[in-house]
Parts: structure tokens; sequence; C-alpha cells
């Protein structure tokens, strides 16, 4: 055997123990990677759902404004719908037939359909147990009812949404002694 071999042959353990180094090296730095790239997935899916959910409390405090802005301009507005009420309600009888009553009363119906396409439904009254969430009482009076049942209504109380924005004004029974 020349020098030649016998070198190429004492070498080769050499290169091929070298090689399994190198092979180990490029597994851990390919195990390295991978814990990275678990980690910027990681990161990248929390970032993600942060913002999903960043979006969705700013829908929630844009919706509360709005229904906020709602309620507001609805207050004010009631006293109007009042007015309107009281109005039709005491309206002459000999003017039932008039075309301009007939108008007015219409008006009335038109905005009571816009309140309910909003989602405002009047607060239930008369005939119904007082509850201090949706009624305010101001005046009582005896009766053969059973205490606390609503006798008359005398302000219309008004809900957003199933939420009172407007209690019902009303009097309340008291049982006879």
């Amino acid at each position: 055997m020349n020098d030649a071999s016998r070198d190429k042959k004492e070498e080769a353990p050499k290169l091929l123990e070298e090689a399994w180094a190198e092979v180990g090296m490029l597994r851990e730095k390919l195990a390295q990677s991978e814990k990275e790239k678990e980690e910027f997935l990681d990161l990248s899916r929390r970032m993600k759902a942060d913002l999903v959910n960043s979006k969705k409390d700013q829908e929630k405090i844009t919706t509360g404004y709005a229904q906020f802005a709602t309620a507001e301009a609805l207050l004010k507005f009631f006293p109007v719908l009042d007015s309107f009420d009281l109005a039709v309600k005491h309206l002459p009888k000999d003017l039932g037939a008039n075309t301009w009553a007939k108008g007015i009363i219409s008006i009335k119906q038109q905005l009571d359909g816009t309140l309910k396409d909003m989602g405002v439904t009047p607060v239930p009254t008369v005939g119904i147990q007082f509850s201090p969430d949706m009624h305010e009482a101001i005046a009582h009076e005896e009766s053969d009812k059973d205490d606390g049942v609503i006798l008359e209504e005398y302000q219309r109380g008004y809900m957003l949404r199933g939420k009172v924005i407007r209690p019902a004004s009303v009097k309340i029974s008291q049982k006879k002694q």
C-alpha cells in the first residue's frame, strides 16, 4: 500500500467524524430554528387574537356611544311625543272626522312606528305590578286591588332595546283597610 492510500485511510475516519460533528451541529441549529419558528408563530397568533379582541372592544365602545347618543336625543324628543299624545287624547269628538285631525293622528302613528323601528317601546303600566326599575310612583289611591298595582299612567315611560331610558310616572293602588 502506498503512502497516499494509507493517508487517505487514516484521513477517512477523521473526515467521517468531522462530518458527523457537522451533522450534529446542523441538527442543533435546525432544532433551535424550529423552536424560534414556534415562538414566532405563537407570538403571531397572540398578536392576531389581541387585534381581533381590540376590534371587538372598539365596536362595543362605538356601539355604547351610539346608544348613549340615541338615548340622549330620545330624552329630548319625548316631551314632543308627550304633547302629541295629549293632543290626540283630548281631541274633541266633533273633530274626529276632520281631515286635519286625522292627519295629526297619522303623524303620531308614524312617530310611534319610527320609534318601534329604532328599538323604542313603551314601558307597560296600567294593571301590572309596580316596579321601581320601570316606574315612578307619583300618587297613591285606595283601591280594592292589591297593593302596588298600577291604576293610572300620568306620563309614558320608554325602553330602548329593553333598557329603561325614561320610567313611567304612575298612580299605584293601596289596598283598602
